[in-house]
């Protein structure tokens, strides 16, 4: 058996400069290419070449890869593209009777709009959209399930609004023997922004109800009942307003007690937008001081925003509207995450992250860029295709719910995107 030149087998495996690589590749591969040679199936002809074809390859550029996102991930800003109920408009009946209330709803809109046009902006329960479908919800709900109805009357029918149901609820939760629940909805009320905070926590309830991948939980109604990320986000509001009062200590008890019962601890002091699905859960949330949180993010359990214990003042990440943040990642320092970007689940970051990338890893390393596609389409139209709906089949439904397809654009959009104070 004739054995191959050291050389040649230098020339098939890599290039010269790398002499240790080159040794242990040639032992691994000497038994085969002795075997490969003796046979005739290899020649110092095909050696050549395939060295010439390696260098060739070292030299092309390493490719940019790019990915689509998923519907859910990357749907559209909340306010643009409101919440429509999926239980109502597949029940004939409550489609009808959503109809009826928001053909009354912009009957009383025009005449208000006549009279005074200054006052049409200003937020009142009974000009609502998404707490009249909540509250159709509940009906549902009870006439379903009636062992419900004494809860859902209690949390929620009973209640002249959508903020004093979702603060009911949460007080309940949250309330100590120091803080009893009365008074905890009566600091609510008091500290929470009338048009402000009002606007937050409804666009946080439609994206609580609408980013959510789990089709069981996409409604309003299981949102504002069962949903821990957005009780917290709920309790976040009224520790910012009293930090900004200066009222710290009471500030440092919310979030105290918030993080015992919900796991989500967050600093006080941190800015949040509007739209925000915060999922927490048992492996919890943390977020720093500084930290400053735009418009429509997406915030999994177990993500930390930290600071990197070298830093002081300003020390905290800074994430752009309609970031992603996966699963346990954690994004250390005064950096940014840019509008879009996703981190993937367990990535530590450190240094800044590009608009619409894909990062992954520890430390966490450009991966993608993102193709973010036509974002006309509703955000309730992102967990299933409109055309497989119920009320979509059938050509009397389907005009009905055309129909108030655009009353609720018409109306949420109005009155989520005013900034009338």
């Amino acid at each position: 058996m004739t054995l191959i030149s050291k050389p040649i087998r230098h020339r098939l495996i890599m290039p010269r400069h790398d002499w240790l690589t080159k040794i242990l590749l040639s032992l691994l591969l000497s038994p085969i290419l002795l075997h490969d040679y003796a046979c005739g199936f290899i020649s110092p002809d095909r050696i050549r070449r395939t060295n010439s074809s390696f260098k060739i390859a070292q030299r092309l550029p390493s490719p940019v890869y790019r990915a689509t996102t998923s519907s859910w991930e990357h749907g559209p800003p909340v306010s643009s593209k409101p919440y429509m109920s999926k239980m109502l408009m597949n029940d004939p009946s409550l489609q009808k009777e959503l109809l009826d209330s928001l053909e009354q709803l912009h009957s009383r809109t025009k005449e208000d709009q006549a009279k005074d046009k200054q006052n049409v902006a200003i937020y009142n329960s009974e000009n609502d959209p998404l707490w009249i479908q909540i509250k159709l919800e509940a009906k549902h709900t009870i006439a379903v399930e009636p062992s419900s109805g004494p809860q859902l009357f209690t949390n929620v029918l009973s209640k002249p609004s959508l903020l004093g149901a979702i603060t009911s609820i949460v007080s309940h939760e949250i309330a100590t023997q120091l803080i009893p629940a009365t008074s905890l909805q009566n600091l609510f009320l008091e500290m929470l922004h009338p048009q402000k905070d009002v606007k937050a926590i409804s666009l946080d309830i439609m994206a609580s109800a609408m980013r959510s991948p789990s089709s069981a939980d996409g409604t309003a109604l299981h949102a504002i009942l069962f949903n821990q990320g957005l009780h917290a986000l709920v309790c976040h509001r009224l520790a910012h307003r009293l930090w900004e009062k200066k009222r710290t200590g009471l500030a440092y008890y919310i979030q105290s007690t918030v993080s015992r019962k919900f796991s989500t601890d967050i600093h006080p002091a941190a800015r949040f937008g509007s739209g925000i699905f915060l999922n927490a859960g048992s492996a919890g949330v943390v977020i720093g001081e500084t930290a400053v949180v735009d418009n429509d993010v997406t915030i999994l359990q177990g993500v930390t925003l930290g600071g990197t214990g070298k830093e002081r003042g300003d020390r905290h990440p800074k994430v752009k509207a309609r970031a992603i943040l996966q699963q346990s990642c954690s994004v250390l320092g005064n950096i940014e995450v840019g509008e879009g970007a996703i981190i993937t689940a367990k990535s530590i970051v450190t240094k800044p992250v590009k608009p619409y990338t894909k990062v992954s890893g520890v430390p966490a390393k450009f991966q993608s860029n993102i193709e973010v596609g036509d974002i006309s389409q509703g955000s309730y139209r992102d967990n299933d295709d409109i055309h497989d709906d119920d009320w979509w089949i059938h050509p009397e439904t389907r005009e009905r719910g055309e129909r108030i397809e655009h009353l609720l654009e018409t109306h949420s959009i109005f009155l989520l995107n005013n900034d009338a104070e």
